[in-house]
C-alpha cells in the first residue's frame, strides 16, 4: 500500500512540471521571415515585427533580409526561411516546375509600380496620361530589373494596350533602384519601373518624372486593383506547422488593421524611417509617400489575380498551363478581407 501511495505521489509530482501551471506563457513558435532591405514592398512584415504582432499570435520571428525574388523562392523551397515576400508570377511557375511551395497570405493589392522617365526626356504628350504618353517612349531604352521578369512583361504591356508592339522599345537590364538611378541620371536609359521610394526621390530631386503610377490603378485596365505579391511557405510547413502558418497569417490581417487606421498613420511613418531611411526626402514628403502607399497593401489573394497572372504568363510562354487559386495558395489566405470594426 505503501508503494502505491508513493508512486501514484510521484507521477503527480512529475506531471507538475511536465504541465504548465494556469497563467503560464506557452512557448513562442520560431519562424524565419524574407523580407526587401531598402524597399516598402514588405511593409506588412515590418508592422508585425514592430508592433508585436507576431509575438501576440505565438511566433518568434527573425526578419532575414534577402535582395531578390529569385533568392526568396530558393530560401523557402529549401527550407532556410519559413514566410517569403515573393510575386505571384514567380508563384505560378513555381509550381508548375514542381517547387513545394504555395501562397498563404496577400502583401500589395495593387502593383507596386511607378514609371519614371529621366530628367530632360522630352514628353510633349505628357498631360494626356497614359495611354498617349507612351508616344513619347517609342524606340527609347526602357530600363528593367532583370530582363525575361515579370516587371519587363508589365512594361511591355504598357506598349501593347497603348496600340504598339512590345518590340518598339530596347529593354536594358538595369539593376535595382540604386543601380537605376545612376542609369537614369547618366541617360544609360529613359525609364525605369520602381517600387518607392525612387519615384518619390526622382520627383523631389527633379532627377525625372512618374509618368504612369500603376500603384494608382493608372495604365492598363488589366492591371487595376491586381495583386502583385504575398507570402509563400514551403508545403512542408503547412502540412506540419499549421499552427506557425496559421499565427503568421493573422499577423498579418493584424499588421493591415492597423496600418489602415488613420491615427496610427504617424507612428506608421516611424517605422517605415526606421527600416528605409531616405535622406533625399523631407518630413512632409515622406508623409506623402507614406500615404499613397497604405492603400497598396492588403492580406486578400482574389482568383481573379491569381487568373491574370496565369494568362499573362502563358501569353509570354513562361507557363504552359493555366493554373487556379486552389492549385497555387493554401487555404489560410483569405480571398477578401476587411478589418472588424
Amino acid at each position: 500500500m505503501k508503494k502505491t501511495i508513493i508512486a501514484g505521489a510521484l507521477a503527480i509530482g512529475l506531471a507538475a512540471f511536465a504541465l504548465p501551471a494556469p497563467g503560464w506563457a506557452q512557448p513562442k513558435l520560431e519562424a524565419t521571415v524574407g523580407y526587401y532591405p531598402g524597399a516598402l514592398v514588405s511593409l506588412p512584415a515590418l508592422v508585425a515585427s514592430e508592433r508585436k504582432f507576431f509575438d501576440r499570435n505565438g511566433l518568434t520571428v527573425e526578419l532575414v533580409p534577402v535582395s531578390t525574388g529569385p533568392a526568396m523562392t530558393s530560401g523557402v523551397a529549401s527550407g532556410s526561411l519559413t514566410f517569403v515576400n515573393n510575386s505571384w508570377d514567380n508563384l505560378l511557375v513555381a509550381v508548375e516546375q514542381g517547387l513545394p511551395v504555395r501562397g498563404v497570405a496577400g502583401s500589395t493589392a495593387r502593383l507596386p509600380f511607378a514609371f519614371i522617365a529621366r530628367k530632360d526626356l522630352p514628353l510633349p504628350h505628357k498631360a494626356e496620361g497614359y495611354p498617349g504618353v507612351i508616344k513619347d517612349l517609342v524606340g527609347k531604352n526602357w530600363g528593367v530589373l532583370a530582363l525575361g521578369v515579370s516587371i519587363q512583361y508589365i512594361q511591355q504591356m504598357l506598349l501593347t494596350e497603348a496600340g504598339f508592339k512590345a518590340t518598339d522599345a530596347t529593354f536594358i537590364a538595369a539593376g535595382l533602384p540604386n543601380t537605376a538611378r545612376a542609369a537614369l541620371q547618366r541617360g544609360t536609359i529613359d525609364t525605369y519601373l520602381s517600387v518607392e521610394p525612387l519615384p518619390t526621390i526622382v520627383s523631389a530631386t527633379g532627377e525625372g518624372t512618374v509618368i504612369v503610377d500603376l500603384s494608382e490603378n493608372q495604365g492598363p485596365a488589366i492591371f487595376h486593383d491586381l495583386n502583385y505579391n504575398g507570402w509563400w511557405a514551403s508545403t512542408t510547413t503547412i502540412r506540419t506547422k499549421p499552427q506557425v502558418v496559421a499565427g503568421f497569417v493573422k499577423a498579418m490581417e493584424d499588421a493591415y488593421c492597423w496600418y489602415s487606421a488613420p491615427e496610427n498613420f504617424d507612428e506608421l511613418v516611424g517605422i517605415m524611417q526606421r527600416f528605409v531611411k531616405v535622406p533625399e526626402l523631407n518630413d512632409d514628403q515622406f508623409k506623402a509617400m507614406a500615404r499613397r502607399l497604405v492603400p497598396m497593401f492588403g492580406p486578400a489573394v482574389t482568383a481573379r489575380s491569381i487568373d491574370t497572372w496565369s494568362t499573362l504568363l502563358i501569353q509570354q510562354k513562361n507557363l504552359k498551363t493555366a493554373k487556379t487559386r486552389a492549385e497555387v495558395i493554401a487555404d489560410t489566405a483569405p480571398e477578401a478581407y476587411a478589418c472588424a470594426k
